[in-house]
């Protein structure tokens, strides 16, 4: 028998070759970069399998700051909660906030170049100065449940499905089927007390902080720029993602507010997108087929929708649908999504791509 020949893959090959996205009309092309950080420390090489970062945003000079969850949760495990900021080249440049709060799920930069974020299990609104200062906090700290699916052991709501299809992502030892997600949207009722869990926040021109309560709620909470409590709309919609309940929401997961002063939501399990006027009132709906909608970004000319399931979707700012990129379980799937000034994207899969946690979409012009 002769000689066998020994032989190994590239573990590098998403380095190796271009992988371009394009819609059907070629309006809106991107080349994917599968591992966008760069020059990490050594505490944090093992960030890109790690699983643990929740989402990212950029501020006004297109730096990037990736968000990670920690907290020492089981889902989380690794470092502490921070933000790691990289350059537009993905550079790394330091960090902020570390262990100075409990896990965050979404936030953004403010006008004022402050970081607004939104705290799950601590289930605050925290303001952080760019100096790692922390400037105020919405809410109490948590002190109890208000909510069956807001106590932070019971996490039987949170699914992943899309036509009765989970996404590939490991399930971290939890149950799921029809009975517990129906269970656990049985037992929740929409509140105007907060924070049931808020999980993104973002702000208007005019200072005014709109919160996403959809870990433990139906809810978006509307506060002045001193924090003051304005109102709460929204309400509990119909757990069935084939019926259409406008302004009604299952799991508000992602908000966003665009250069018109019009509030975004993402409604992940609904497989929908809300769109409503600084009161709350609706202006747009979208649904089905948006792969389970969990993040949202905009760049001040167009809306950008990640889902779950791996579809990515682009409107503009009226409304219209002018881009749809991706298909179900593809290297798209994110938990959250960042735009930058230049209208290239930054996806964060989470639990959907272990090996790749920070995703990037260069717009070809």
């Amino acid at each position: 028998m002769g000689e066998i020949k020994m032989m190994h893959g590239d573990p590098a090959r998403a380095t190796h070759q271009t992988v371009i996205y394009t819609t059907a009309d070629g309006r809106f092309q991107y080349q994917l970069d599968m591992d966008y950080s760069k020059d990490l420390p050594a505490d944090l090489k093992t960030l890109p399998y790690l699983g643990n970062v929740s989402g990212g945003f950029c501020d006004a000079q297109d730096n990037l700051y990736v968000v990670l969850r920690g907290g020492g949760v089981g889902m989380s495990p690794g470092p502490k909660t921070m933000f790691v900021k990289l350059d537009p080249d993905g550079h790394y440049l330091g960090r902020l906030g570390e262990g100075k709060f409990g896990p965050v799920h979404f936030g953004n930069v403010t006008a004022e170049n402050t970081i607004l974020i939104a705290t799950v299990m601590q289930q605050q609104v925290v303001e952080l100065s760019m100096d790692d200062e922390i400037v105020r906090t919405i809410g109490k700290a948590y002190d109890g449940c208000h909510n069956h699916r807001d106590d932070p052991a019971n996490d039987v709501f949170m699914t992943r499905w899309h036509r009765g299809i989970l996404p590939t992502e490991p399930f971290h030892g939890m149950e799921f089927g029809p009975y517990q997600q129906m269970k656990g949207f049985e037992d929740t009722e929409f509140t105007t007390e907060y924070f049931n869990n808020c999980n993104d926040v973002d702000v208007d021109s005019k200072g005014n902080i709109y919160v996403s309560d959809g870990y433990g709620n139906f809810a978006i909470h509307k506060f002045d720029r001193q924090g003051k409590y304005l109102k709460t709309f929204g309400g509990k919609g119909v757990f069935d993602a084939q019926t259409d309940t406008p302004g009604k929401f299952i799991v508000p997961h992602a908000i966003c507010v665009d250069a018109n002063d019009h509030v975004w939501l993402c409604d992940r399990e609904k497989d929908a997108v809300h769109v409503m006027d600084s009161e709350g009132n609706m202006l747009a709906y979208c649904s089905h087929d948006l792969g389970q909608p969990s993040g949202i970004d905009t760049d001040g000319e167009y809306v950008y929708v990640v889902g779950r399931g791996g579809f990515l979707t682009i409107f503009d700012l009226s409304f219209n649908i002018v881009g749809e990129l991706g298909f179900f379980n593809d290297s798209l799937r994110a938990h959250d999504l960042a735009a930058d000034s230049k209208g290239n994207l930054y996806l964060f899969p989470t639990h959907a791509n272990f090996e790749h946690q920070v995703i990037a979409l260069k717009r070809i012009r």
